[in-house]
């Protein structure tokens, strides 16, 4: 007797594939999805940790600048090239605590310059190596062309200034750093109160409350001492005398965050410049550039009652002209 062999009828087959498409089509769609929040997932990822790490180094960077140094410029064309030459002295900049958020007209400040004080000899050992405090011989008419600094280490501070700077601080007369004294409504020796347009941040032919300083040699065997630079002979020999007061900040660096679109995309590389001396008449051109984020669509700041709060949003293209865009805020209480 002859066995029947079975087989698929036509139908089946039919039926079977029309399952394995529909299988297909769910687990493409599936796969799809999952590669699409993979990558969403991954570029969130990105913008957040870079809005996240480059806010904090402006938050440790401006925590150390000097109260009332801070202010704000307009940039010179949509590349951001020379905030210094934009405009005249009274349009192109502003003091950072006098934006106003509701007018439009100040959305136009957008680089941030400051001078810091020099916090990283200040606090590199237990004791500070500078001491933040001035005390003046005013016996036989002293000329004040001087100041004894009590508790310093000024031969240390020297050193840490020389590397961080490459050679450009190492206060002696050539290098020196500066000191900006603190003390709410001080005059300085040209009788004017202080001002940012004296920092050399605004105009860099006027230095007049920022004094350049080098260790002195008053005191013998001594490195408490430091000695005003500025002088009347190209020698030093004659530093010009100064009525300050007994507190001071000693710095040896501005710094300036700098948004730059180097594409004309409207997404731009914000950029840290560093190790420039406004009291040796430099810009920040003439310092250190570093970059902090790129591609940053938002890039906002205010300060009120002394508190600077920042607002920084980057973006990243995921395909055609989907972005992905993350935002972080901080607040600086100094």
């Amino acid at each position: 007797m002859n066995k029947v062999k079975k087989a698929f009828s036509l139908i089946e087959v039919i039926f079977v594939l029309v399952i394995l498409g529909i299988v297909a089509s769910i687990a493409s769609q599936i796969i799809v999805q999952v590669y699409e929040n993979y990558i969403t997932q991954k570029a969130l990822y990105n913008t957040t940790t870079k809005t996240e790490i480059a806010i904090n180094q402006i938050v440790n960077r401006l925590t150390y600048a000097i109260d009332g140094t801070t202010v704000t410029k307009k940039p010179h064309t949509s590349t951001y090239t020379d905030p210094y030459t934009a405009g005249s002295k009274g349009t192109n900049w502003i003091k950072l605590s006098d934006i106003d958020v509701n007018n439009n007209n100040h959305r136009q400040f957008t680089t941030i310059e400051w001078i810091g004080y020099d916090n990283d000899s200040f606090a590199t050992t237990a004791t500070p190596l500078w001491s933040g405090l001035a005390k003046y011989d005013t016996a036989g008419g002293a000329t004040r062309e001087s100041f004894e600094t009590p508790g310093s280490n000024l031969n240390f501070v020297a050193t840490i200034m020389n590397n961080l700077s490459e050679g450009k601080v190492d206060l002696n007369n050539s290098n020196p750093a500066a000191v900006i004294f603190s003390q709410e409504n001080d005059f300085y020796r040209t009788g004017v109160e202080y001002d940012p347009t004296c920092m050399g941040l605004i105009e860099t032919n006027n230095t007049s409350c920022i004094f350049p300083v080098k260790i002195g040699t008053n005191i013998a065997g001594n490195d408490t001492n430091l000695t005003f630079t500025r002088a009347t002979d190209a020698n030093h020999a004659n530093p010009l005398p100064k009525i300050i007061t007994e507190r001071y900040k000693l710095a040896w660096s501005a710094y300036a965050l700098v948004p730059e679109d180097k594409d004309g995309d409207n997404l731009y590389d914000l950029n840290l410049y560093y190790n420039y001396q406004p009291w040796n008449n430099e810009t920040y051109k003439d310092g250190k550039k570093s970059l902090l984020i790129n591609n940053i669509s938002v890039f906002k700041f205010t300060e009120n009652g002394g508190v600077i709060q920042l607002k920084l949003c980057a973006s990243e293209n995921i395909g055609k002209d989907y972005n992905i865009s993350s935002c972080k805020e901080k607040a600086i209480i100094r």
